[in-house]
């Protein structure tokens, strides 16, 4: 069957050798394959562990007229490189789940959303990307202060997203050594939510990755996007892999660059053909581990049509697998954010996924606003 846009996303059974998986024990196999495809089309080499790994606690205090507590954590990697990290957890004593939230400096210390996670059961921790890798774009034009280009980092084997994906890992390997830590979820907006996509990805211990706004490079297709009407998205309002790789070219490893367009306005060229992986499979790697994601109905930029797109076609390897509900996708009216009614969706989900009580409204999770024949656009969807 011949779509109009004369492309079709990659078949996520088909493995290295031609064939295809038919059996659901094959799949950690496969997972392996994805992985592999990722590092070498898009992130880099996955970071080796930490040698060491030092906790300071640097102040602490009540939050939540009570109901939680808040902490200021420096991290210290191999004796040398320190991370920014705050802690609120339930003041209650017993085991919690935890999210784990990459952000940066500007945005720790304005937590009002997490209030919803706080009355739900859970604890989250936040750290500053910026402190393993900065974003060297957003320093360059004034948004960070001036020594952040020039603190020392980790000379880590890979792009910025990875790099700052790295850091879930980090916190988890922390949060492992706490008494008081249950399941792991990782979560991020926008450039953070394809960070988080990346540490769900590469790292089993989170049970949720919740990518929210992620777009090209994180849950958002890279082959198409669309409208209402199915049809074809202003290009100049969708991020794609061209302006991305033009824009942000650190973020990304060389390779990924090559299958976008080279000049602007950067649509969605034939070179993204080449590309062997698409978000439905950066999706499908994390399976059977749950994944969840939220977008708003007037954030263009990050491509919501191209997103529900993967996910529908991911919930052919969710139901192959066993687990058609561990893969949802949540939209709400809105902009490019991570706000409130996302929060609580992605709580509610949790409670679902780690079969725990629902204290929260119920989110309307897997019924997105386009009616997509994925067969169209992915002839082994049968």
């Amino acid at each position: 069957m011949k779509h109009f846009y004369d492309r079709y996303l990659p078949d996520p059974f088909l493995k290295k050798d031609g064939s295809r998986i038919t059996h659901p024990s094959e799949w950690p196999e496969q997972v392996a394959r994805i992985r592999e495809l990722a590092s070498e089309n898009m992130y880099g080499i996955w970071p080796e562990k930490p040698r060491t790994l030092n906790a300071v606690l640097c102040e602490s205090q009540d939050a939540y007229f009570g109901k939680a507590k808040r902490d200021f954590i420096t991290l210290t990697v191999d004796d040398q490189y320190p991370m920014s990290v705050q802690y609120i957890r339930p003041a209650s004593s017993g085991i919690h789940p935890v999210i784990v939230f990459n952000t940066n400096r500007m945005s720790m210390r304005s937590p009002y959303e997490y209030e919803a996670v706080i009355t739900a059961g859970y604890g989250i921790v936040s750290f500053d990307r910026e402190m393993i890798r900065p974003d060297l774009q957003m320093a360059k034009h004034g948004h960070y202060e001036e020594d952040a280009l020039s603190r020392s980092y980790p000379p880590l084997p890979c792009g910025d997203i990875m790099a700052w994906a790295w850091g879930h890992s980090v916190i988890a390997d922390w949060l492992k050594t706490l008494e008081d830590t249950g399941d792991l979820i990782c979560t991020g907006h926008s450039r953070g939510g394809k960070a988080a996509l990346c540490a769900g990805i590469y790292d089993d211990r989170f049970q949720v990755t919740a990518p929210i706004g992620s777009g090209c490079g994180g849950l958002g297709c890279a082959r198409f996007s669309g409208t209402l009407a199915l049809d074809r998205q202003d290009e100049t309002k969708c991020e794609t892999i061209g302006r991305m790789a033009h824009v942000f070219p650190t973020w990304m490893n060389e390779q990924y660059a090559s299958f976008g367009t080279q000049s602007a306005p950067y649509p969605i060229g034939d070179e993204v053909n080449s590309f062997p992986l698409d978000a439905h499979m950066l999706r499908a790697a994390c399976a059977p581990r749950a994944v969840f994601n939220s977008e708003g109905t007037e954030d263009f930029w990050a491509n919501s049509f191209g997103t529900q797109l993967c996910r529908d076609a991911a919930q052919k390897v969710y139901d192959f697998l066993g687990v058609p509900d561990r893969n949802v996708f949540h939209i709400r009216p809105g902009i490019h954010d991570f706000n409130r009614e996302d929060w609580a969706a992605l709580i509610d989900f949790c409670d679902i996924v780690l079969h725990r009580e629902r204290k929260l409204p119920h989110a309307d999770g897997n019924r997105g606003p386009y009616v997509i024949d994925v067969r169209k656009y992915a002839p082994w969807a049968e």
